[in-house]
């Protein structure tokens, strides 16, 4: 029978701290090449030829990536899981430092050590992508953020369209959209130079709404479709699934969905269904059938949006394009 080595992982920007378990061992390292081998050293003191170690850490962002680089290449296993899943785990507790979070990721490792699994190491493309759409997305919210403050100016003020206050918003606006176009054409290139995520890509494109950001980030987000078994736990992650709120006979809630998801994911798949209700005849007359029954119009947009995430799954899953069903007059 193999020994389990749960090796739990605080990141920051600097440093990262280590907690062994069952060893209740310790160690800091600084977050970088050197650090890296210093604690491999050490964690190979620790193994046996039987030991079978996984790696836990928080996401954290980009502090982690280059620490996850190093263990893709040592082949040894790691798993990410969100801060809030560990937090509600460990009940009611105070204070903490890098040390006592190390310690606690490791009670929450070592309680569930036989439920973890690996995740799926990124490709360099799929990094890439990750990194060009990040970074457009904070290019789309600060010149969407300089647009309202723009408007507010103009409501507010009595300058004329010549002051250089406002010339100076729009020539910014203008750059910052210019530079979201170079952006898309990064992205479709990093797409296509990859075979794997040029065909995924290019079938989820045949499902009708589905347009190059929202594609591409699917593909980011499901890891091109390793990272969900199925299309009912990527609504679940996007907070697009319902959920029950019940309790005994005097608590009868309506059924809503979580405000704990993916809310970029979420609103890209919203303005993917609005786009597909104009353009795909079977779901506008499910839309407008729905809503002049009485249901309310975000209740339908929410049963669109599952209804094309389940056919982005099916023809990822089946690597065959979307048919569109000819809808009877």
């Amino acid at each position: 029978m193999k020994e389990f080595l749960v090796v739990a992982v605080d990141v920051s920007k600097k440093t990262l701290d280590f907690c062994f378990k069952p060893l209740g061992s310790t160690m800091r390292i600084d977050n970088n090449l050197e650090g890296f081998k210093l604690w491999h050293r050490q964690l190979k003191e620790f193994m046996s030829p039987v030991t079978k170690v996984m790696i836990l850490m928080e996401h954290t962002g980009g502090y982690s990536f280059k620490f996850e680089k190093y263990l893709s290449r040592k082949n040894i296993d790691y798993c990410k899981i969100p801060a809030l899943q560990i937090k509600r785990s460990l009940g009611v507790i105070r204070g903490k430092n890098d040390k006592i979070d190390a310690q606690r990721i490791a009670e929450y490792g070592w309680l569930r050590k036989e439920q973890l699994k690996a995740d799926q190491p990124c490709s360099e493309s799929m990094e890439r992508l990750k990194f060009l759409l990040n970074s457009r997305d904070n290019l789309v919210k600060n010149r969407s953020g300089l647009i309202c403050r723009l408007k507010e100016i103009k409501s507010t003020t009595s300058l004329s369209s010549g002051d250089f206050l406002i010339q100076s918003h729009n020539r910014i606006i203008k750059c910052l959209s210019a530079e979201i176009k170079v952006y898309e054409q990064k992205i479709l290139k990093e797409i296509n130079s990859d075979t794997q995520l040029k065909k995924t890509y290019e079938l989820i494109r045949t499902v009708k709404g589905v347009g190059l950001i929202v594609a591409a980030f699917i593909i980011a987000k499901t890891n091109n479709f390793t990272r969900f078994r199925d299309a009912r736990k990527f609504n679940c992650y996007a907070g697009l699934a319902p959920f029950k709120y019940e309790s005994g006979s005097s608590i009868k809630g309506k059924s809503r969905v979580s405000h704990l998801a993916d809310k970029t994911i979420k609103t890209l798949l919203n303005l993917a269904a609005w786009c597909a209700i104009r353009y795909d005849e079977e779901l506008k007359q499910y839309y407008q059938k729905r809503v002049s029954e009485g249901m309310k119009k975000m209740s339908c947009i929410n049963i669109i949006r599952s209804k094309m995430v389940s056919r982005i799954f099916a023809v990822a899953k089946r690597q065959t394009p979307y048919i569109n069903l000819t809808v009877a007059a």
